[in-house]
């Protein structure tokens, strides 16, 4: 998930000299948020819940829970209108107005992070669609209540967004970093934990630590009290993406990923997958929320599958340059792929197209003003495609290729699956 609006990384001569201080912050507020996270009280439930903190330690809030997941999309059109449309019933509603200069929205499956410039900054309005899961063992817990507001964070420079393990951490070019976990929602934003540090690419938080890619040492690990673990840096060159799997924390590098994993006892090993020899990199990865496969487009050559679990990168060539690639992360390892002629491919993970749909995509693909809106997102039946040139979102069945469904008039200039 995962960001927008990145920055470059421009001010290495002033990082030494702010290292003390952005440690006090990030210690102070990491601290922070795990002294709430683990005392803060439940909110009040609502009637007759099906489910309660008492039994499984989960605080649903006001919401009830549902037996299956509460699955919808939110679009955000060009006048950064969001509209959610549940997937069960296709109903439409408007979950926020539109506002000008929107760059971006991201979601953690339930919270929405709509960016926008504003003057002098950046203001991140973060919604509560109120439709979420849970993963608890080999089960999950479903939730479905009001959609709402949250409120607004405001900070200078892009910023990026990345989530995971119902917590997210929203860091802005100019250093602010916030850090906001789902049980501590009935408290509001302004009880967020806020900190300064200069944060050369995604920042994420993983199992109780935070992962801080920094100017000289790769990626740096604060430990649950909010200090730098000794010797723990992990080498990282040019950090594009971070991503939480269901093995670990993912940094994509520029010579190849970097694996955070909880050991027994708590602590956190690292560890490099490299590219293979004379290997295009990738700049970004995609995957099924809380599954252990990511992918990402390389250029002409195709994609790379990277299976977190077998610590393996895996080239999907392709006979037509990839724009899009999103890892599903099932037992057959398969890959959903946008290609350059506007067709949706189902790939095998050596690269065998098993199934793909006619060129859906091909007005878009082909004019560069709509190319980068064309977005691919996926769950554990269907991929999701936007086609700007016809205003339209299309559901295909990844088993065969088919476009079960096709949801028109919609102007889709983002979009984002929760529930």
């Amino acid at each position: 998930m995962n960001s927008h609006s990145p920055r470059a990384p421009s001010r290495a001569a002033s990082a030494s000299r702010a290292a003390s201080t952005a440690t006090a912050s990030l210690a102070a507020a990491v601290a922070l948020l795990l002294g709430v996270t683990a005392c803060a009280p439940s909110a009040p439930a609502a009637p007759a819940p099906s489910a309660s903190p008492d039994e499984h330690g989960i605080d649903a809030g006001d919401a009830a829970e549902v037996a299956a997941p509460a699955r919808a999309l939110v679009i955000a059109d060009r006048n950064g209108e969001l509209t959610l449309l549940d997937l069960d019933t296709e109903e439409r509603s408007t979950l926020a107005p539109g506002h000008d200069d929107v760059t971006g929205l991201v979601s953690d499956g339930r919270l929405l992070y709509r960016a926008y410039d504003a003057e002098g900054g950046t203001v991140v309005e973060v919604f509560d669609s109120a439709r979420w899961t849970v993963p608890h063992g080999d089960h999950t817990h479903s939730f479905r209540g009001e959609p709402r507001s949250l409120g607004n964070l405001e900070g200078e420079g892009g910023v990026r967004v990345v989530a995971g393990e119902q917590r997210a951490t929203i860091a802005f070019a100019s250093g602010e970093l916030i850090l906001l976990a789902h049980d501590t929602l009935a408290g509001g934003l302004d009880a967020a934990p806020h900190a300064t540090v200069d944060a050369f690419g995604p920042v994420a938080f993983f199992a109780d630590h935070l992962l801080v890619p920094t100017a000289d040492t790769g990626i740096e690990l604060l430990d649950p009290a909010g200090s730098p673990v000794p010797g723990a840096a992990t080498p990282c060159a040019d950090p594009s993406d971070a991503d939480i799997t269901r093995v670990g924390a993912v940094f994509t590098c520029s010579e190849g990923a970097v694996l955070f994993t909880r050991e027994v006892g708590g602590a956190i090993a690292a560890e490099t997958i490299p590219y293979p020899a004379a290997a295009a990199p990738v700049t970004g990865l995609a995957g099924r929320p809380d599954r252990p496969d990511l992918a990402g487009v390389t250029g002409a050559q195709g994609a790379w599958l990277l299976d977190v679990r077998q610590r393996q990168w895996m080239l999907l060539s392709s006979d037509v340059p990839l724009l899009r690639a999103a890892a599903l992360g099932d037992d057959d390892s398969r890959t959903v792929a946008i290609d350059a002629d506007g067709r949706v491919r189902v790939l095998a993970p050596d690269g065998t197209v098993l199934a793909r749909t006619e060129p859906l995509l091909a007005a878009s693909v082909t004019d560069p003003a709509l190319r980068e809106s064309v977005q691919l997102l996926v769950d554990a039946q269907h991929a999701y495609v936007t086609d700007p040139a016809t205003g339209a979102v299309h559901e295909i069945d990844h088993g065969d290729g088919t476009v079960t469904r096709t949801f028109a008039d919609l102007d889709p200039r983002f979009v984002q699956q929760v529930g």
